[in-house]
Formats: C-alpha cells, sequence, structure tokens
C-alpha cells in the first residue's frame, strides 16, 4: 500500500478500536521515527492515541485498563493511553507527551484535544526533560557504541535526545518532534554534511544497516552529554492538579 492508503486504513482502525473498546478517540498521532522524520523503508507504524471513556466506567470499584494495546505486528504499532494517565504524565513533565502533540503526522484531532494541548505549556518542567533525555541518549550510547561499527541508525537515536537537550539549555522552551528542525537550529554546522548523510544512509537502508563510526559526531555527544549532566537543578514550582482535573471532568461529561 502506499501512503495515502496507510494513513486511510490507520483512520479506519482508530474507527474499530473506539466500537471494539467502547471509548472516544480525541487525538491520534505517528510517533517514533516517522514523527521525528528519519523512518527507514522497513520501519513500521508507531500510532498513539489518547482516549476517554464513558462517565460510568469511571465510577466502577475494580478500575478499567488506562491504556490499550490495540495492535503490534511487522507493519502497525497501535496503542493508546487513557486521558487520565496522559494527564498524569503530563504532571511529571513527561517528554514523550510533547513529542506525541506536536508531531508532524496526525490521524485524528478533536476540539476537546486542543483545550488539552493548550493546557500543556503550563506543565512544562525543564529539569525532568533533560534528564528524561540525556537518560535516553546515556542508554543508547552504553548499548550501541561499544565496537568500532555500528548500525547506523543508532547515532540518529543518540543525536536525537543530545540535541534535545542543547534545545533546552539555550532555548529553555519544548523542543520539536522533527529531527530536523534540532538540526537546522542547534547543531553546529560543521556537522551537518555529516549528519545529513547519515540521515539519508537511514531513509534509504534497512533498520540494520552498519558503518564506521564518526569520532568527529563522537566527540559532539561526549561534550553535550557532559553539559547536559552538569545543567543546573533548580526548583521549578509545578502546576497542581485542579486545572487538569477540571479538563478531565469536562471532557468526559461531553460525551455523557
Amino acid at each position: 500500500m502506499n501512503e495515502n492508503e496507510i494513513t486511510q486504513a490507520i483512520k479506519e482502525k482508530l474507527t474499530q478500536i473506539e466500537q471494539r473498546e467502547n471509548i472516544r478517540i480525541l487525538y491520534a498521532c505517528e510517533s517514533g521515527s516517522r514523527a521525528w522524520g528519519f523512518a527507514s523503508p522497513d520501519s513500521d507504524y508507531d500510532v498513539r492515541f489518547i482516549f476517554v471513556r464513558p462517565v460510568k466506567d469511571y465510577l466502577r470499584v475494580k478500575e478499567l485498563p488506562d491504556f490499550i494495546d490495540a495492535e503490534l505486528n511487522e507493519v502497525y504499532d497501535i496503542n493508546g493511553w487513557d486521558l487520565k494517565k496522559f494527564f498524569k504524565q503530563l504532571y511529571k513533565s513527561n517528554p514523550v507527551l510533547f513529542e506525541w502533540a506536536n508531531s508532524p503526522i496526525v490521524y485524528r484531532t478533536t476540539q476537546e484535544w486542543e483545550s488539552v494541548k493548550a493546557i500543556m505549556k503550563e506543565y512544562v518542567l525543564q529539569v525532568a526533560m533533560i534528564h528524561h533525555y540525556r537518560g535516553m541518549a546515556k542508554s543508547n550510547v552504553r548499548s550501541n557504541f561499544s565496537t568500532t561499527e555500528v548500525v547506523l541508525k543508532k547515532y540518529l537515536y543518540v543525536l536525537r535526545p543530545i540535541l534535545a537537550c542543547v534545545w533546552i539549555m539555550q532555548k529553555h522552551t519544548v523542543p520539536p518532534t522533527e529531527f530536523s528542525k534540532l538540526v537546522e537550529e542547534v547543531l553546529p554546522d560543521e556537522l551537518k554534511p555529516s549528519v545529513n548523510e547519515l540521515l539519508e544512509v537511514k531513509m534509504k537502508s534497512s533498520e540494520k544497516n552498519k558503518g564506521s563510526r564518526i569520532p568527529q559526531i563522537d566527540s559532539f555527544i561526549e561534550a553535550k552529554l557532559n553539559e547536559a549532566t552538569m545543567f543546573p537543578v533548580v526548583d521549578e514550582e509545578q502546576e497542581n492538579y485542579e486545572k487538569l482535573d477540571k479538563l478531565f471532568l469536562e471532557i468526559v461529561r461531553q460525551g455523557a
């Protein structure tokens, strides 16, 4: 199938999930490499959705699952979060939620979701985001950069969280989802040709394509990891749950 047919198939799957699970999907998007802008020809479709249940389902003694694993195979990885679960993680300033909200590939949106997106900026904690992205970069370095030859896509999976850290440290805002915007804004010019070559290889070859280490990029990664580790820890006062509680109740009641 071509991209248009895949998109239509995903939209139909979302409708089927709503009917099967008796939920309302407020928002659905692409996440992972396709949203970041460096999918390989054999990359799957990582679809994430946010849903709400009928009011009565939130009043049960035994709570229903706050996560729906809808489909997982070689083509599709589709799962969703209950809005309550989403809000709990938003309170912790989980960067993944902001990546979903700012995904360039959206399969479903609603006016209710716009209300959610509007409130998200009030729950941004820079230190929490730095910690998340720094940890992600370190984990990928440890597991993939112990030899002189590496799976080339792994460079991108290290560079993306590194550049997200740099973005936060320099701009003090939520980093964009698209890798190209991070490269354009915060990657040093002398590294851009090498990174563009990596992108070209990644997007034209399989997920397991290997190549030699790139010392210039290795040095940049090490330097920025150290800089992110030294990022000053400050006390950031988080908003309380009141606004989230109010919006959650409004959205659930709208489906009653």
